[in-house]
């Protein structure tokens, strides 16, 4: 009987010993990797692009992007994670439909880019846009974001204040989002909190419109919400899509209202469509990184 204590407590021991190392090692690990972890590239060859056939294919600093000039007004789109800036031509055409010029980046790491995509990397490319905008005159600039576009949008907006915002699915910032997946881990001490949205907007005083999905699994309602309560800006509008998760948000028709009506200078919660577009073409689903799964 004392023999098969002993016995428990040793394997018991052993147990606990795995178990600490492995906690330990994955830490490290999400820690080291976590550029890896959070940015997932397709490999889609910018040059290549059917669906941005009328768009010009430009490059300014180290940044490449699909430009449209369609009036003086100008949009630009941070793309959400999967997928590249080549297959968001919905965007294009919601923009350009709504007389607006339209800037759609790729980011560094992406689209068969040589490097690897990072946290200073996407910020790069960010300043490159400004300089962009500052060498031409827009009468009006829209900055837009999806999903981990979110951040940097906001990082836009902290340099170079738009007069409109827009944004899909944001999160408040990096260390909130993985806080929620990796709960059993001190994020706070592991994640580069490279992307804090609320402090890059907190003093923004422009227009400000962020829509999120009801039932949204990868980037919760809730964290959107954290993010529009600390924008001081007194002219903003929440938009709650019911019904909708992450990756759906686009297919709902009162998504492509309050857009509309945002872009048009209306008020998106009545609802009143103005120009009738689909974000999306039947049967396609909008690309985005799905944070649950892939860090899993």
């Amino acid at each position: 009987m004392v023999k098969s204590f002993f016995s428990f407590n040793r394997a018991s021991k052993i147990a606990l010993l795995i178990f600490v190392i492995f906690y330990i090692g994955f830490g490290i690990g999400v820690t080291i990797f976590q550029e890896k972890i959070i940015y997932l590239p397709f490999a889609q060859d910018f040059d290549n692009c059917p669906a941005m056939s009328s768009a010009e294919k430009i490059r300014f600093g180290a940044t490449r992007a699909y430009y449209k000039e369609a009036g003086e007004k100008l949009a630009v789109l941070y793309h959400g994670n999967a997928g590249s800036a080549c297959d968001r031509d919905y965007w294009g055409l919601i923009f350009e439909r709504n007389g607006y010029s339209y800037l759609i980046v790729e980011y560094e790491g992406y689209s068969n880019d040589i490097k690897a995509p990072s946290h200073e990397g996407i910020k790069g490319n960010v300043r490159d846009v400004i300089a962009f905008i500052e060498s031409r005159q827009f009468k009006e600039v829209l900055v837009a974001g999806e999903s981990i576009g979110s951040g940097p949008a906001s990082f836009h907006v902290s340099l170079l204040p738009p007069q409109k915002l827009l944004l899909l699915a944001a999160f408040s910032d990096l260390r909130t989002l993985v806080s929620g997946i990796y709960w059993y881990y001190p994020t706070s001490l592991m994640v580069n909190n490279a992307f804090d949205n609320v402090k890059f907007l907190k003093n923004f005083s422009g227009r400000v419109l962020i829509i999120h999905g009801e039932n949204d699994t990868i980037i919760p309602q809730k964290i959107g919400r954290t993010l529009f309560e600390n924008i001081d800006s007194d002219d903003k509008e929440f938009v709650s899509i019911v019904g909708a998760n992450h990756n759906d948000i686009l297919i709902f028709e009162n998504t492509t209202i309050a857009i509309n009506n945002f872009l048009q200078n209306e008020l998106s919660g009545r609802f009143e469509p103005m120009i009738a577009v689909s974000l999306l073409p039947a049967g396609r689903q909008a690309k985005s990184f799905n944070f649950r799964e892939e860090m899993r």
